[in-house]
């Protein structure tokens, strides 16, 4: 099947297409970081083994494993910025110990993701890039013809969402982001059955508290994002999906004390890391409710849990809780400490054969969205008639908008706060765009 090109597209691409009989998605990655190591590499690697069918009935789409039961997923290449830690080589080498015939290749480069899709040709771009870098990798795939599935957050500008919404309209293609707190069975549970029933939402408190060595070891770029953007755009994709509202103001505070003053452990020199160490965010939005956002990434490495999580949702006829880290494995060994852990989120299934599979809902995202682009690809579904299937960028609007907002608004009230004058600045969003307002400055 055949498709019509948008404007730059890739007509090498074009011309080998894709037809009915082939039934073949080939899919490119660029970014191989924590969260390609720890969800998406093995995902990947269960759809090449065994195709997407045998996993659609995790998120509602059992329906539709007939109609993909045949399509074949080809992990053709893996880009990275440097051969450095998670390489796009060390990435192939891994990759062909689960699937001995893969094709995957490796790139190199920082505009990485313009040379593999000229020479690997690839359907779909997975962009799991830093958060501040999705908006070019997006915006070129588009150009040229192809779907994508994005790392959360979107983007971290207003502005780049909107661009990216109209040039997926425009292109008429999928661009599916990664929001996998939709598909956890404690939120389906709260919000599906338990909030219906609990009368008028008055506030929501939500939590999501990242180890320290996210923002000093792992990430090295932590100073161009902040905790809110990093994981409290999990909260607010929640929030806004299950109950459908829309933010119209935001206060944002947030403390730079740790981060800003860090000492590198092994030379003993300062490294200062310009970033919030936490933040707290609270939105009122379009019906009245309230929210409160609190989030860091400076929790010690000795905390018992590899995050600190959890949500509260309080109605007129009723409230619930949930403490998301502890759901009931703890173990203790020597020299490791005390812990608990969440096989929910990325756990493995017992195989017959040599391979285990990765089950949880971190998975099951990326499934919603291949599954969507398949149906686009493959069976002449319109883009609009998928919205409903997998989490659209459009539906990322609002998050992406509190985001920047929240930054914007967390920075000024720092620079009133150091200066004595409390922290009054605060962004108006009714109109679906950010308005700054400083009643001092």
């Amino acid at each position: 099947m055949r498709e019509e090109s948008p404007p730059g597209h890739n007509h090498c691409q074009e011309e080998r297409g894709i037809s009915m009989a082939q039934r073949t998605l080939r899919v490119a990655v660029v970014g191989g970081g924590m969260f390609f190591e720890e969800v998406i590499g093995s995902t990947l690697m269960d759809f090449e083994r065994y195709g997407i069918a045998p996993y659609l009935g995790d998120i509602g789409q059992g329906r539709l494993a007939r109609d993909l039961a045949d399509v074949r997923v080809e992990f053709v290449a893996i880009g990275t910025r440097s051969p450095e830690r998670g390489t796009a080589g060390g990435i192939c080498e891994w990759y062909h110990e689960g699937v001995p015939d893969s094709a995957v290749q490796p790139f190199y480069g920082d505009t990485v993701w313009e040379e593999i899709i000229a020479q690997a040709e690839p359907d779909v771009l997975v962009v799991a890039t830093p958060d501040d870098l999705h908006h070019a990798p997006i915006m070129y795939a588009l150009s040229q013809g192809l779907d994508v599935i994005t790392e959360k957050p979107l983007c971290l500008q207003l502005a780049q969402a909107d661009e990216i919404i109209a040039a997926a309209d425009a292109a008429q293609r999928i661009v599916a982001c990664d929001m996998h707190k939709r598909y956890d069975p404690m939120h389906v549970k709260l919000f599906r059955d338990l909030v219906p029933r609990m009368g008028e939402v008055n506030y929501v408190r939500a939590v999501l508290e990242e180890p320290l060595e996210v923002s000093t070891e792992i990430f090295k770029w932590a100073a161009r994002s902040n905790p809110f953007s990093y994981v409290g755009c999990h909260w607010t994709d929640v929030v806004h999906y299950y109950l459908g509202v829309e933010p119209v103001s935001v206060h944002a505070t947030g403390q730079k004390t740790l981060l800003l003053n860090w000492i590198d452990p092994e030379t003993g020199e300062p490294k200062p890391i310009d970033t919030f160490d936490s933040m707290q965010v609270k939105v009122t939005y379009d019906t009245g409710m309230e929210a409160l956002y609190i989030n860091a990434w400076i929790n010690p490495p000795d905390f018992e849990a590899p995050v600190n999580q959890e949500i509260k949702v309080f109605c007129t006829r009723g409230s619930a809780f949930m403490d998301q880290q502890d759901r009931g494995l703890r173990f203790c060994i020597a020299d490791e400490g005390s812990r608990t852990t969440n096989p929910f989120f990325n756990g493995l299934t017992p195989a017959y054969e040599r391979f285990d599979e990765m089950k949880g809902y971190g998975k099951d995202s990326l499934t919603a969205g291949l599954s969507a682009i398949m149906h686009r690809k493959l069976l002449g579904a319109k883009p609009e008639e998928l919205a409903a299937e997998y989490p659209t960028a459009a539906s990322h609007r609002s998050t992406v908008a509190l985001l920047d907002a929240a930054q914007q608004v967390a920075d000024a009230n720092l620079a009133h706060t150091r200066a004595g004058r409390g922290s009054p600045v605060t962004a108006f969003l009714g109109d679906g765009r950010i308005e700054i307002r400083d009643p001092v400055g």
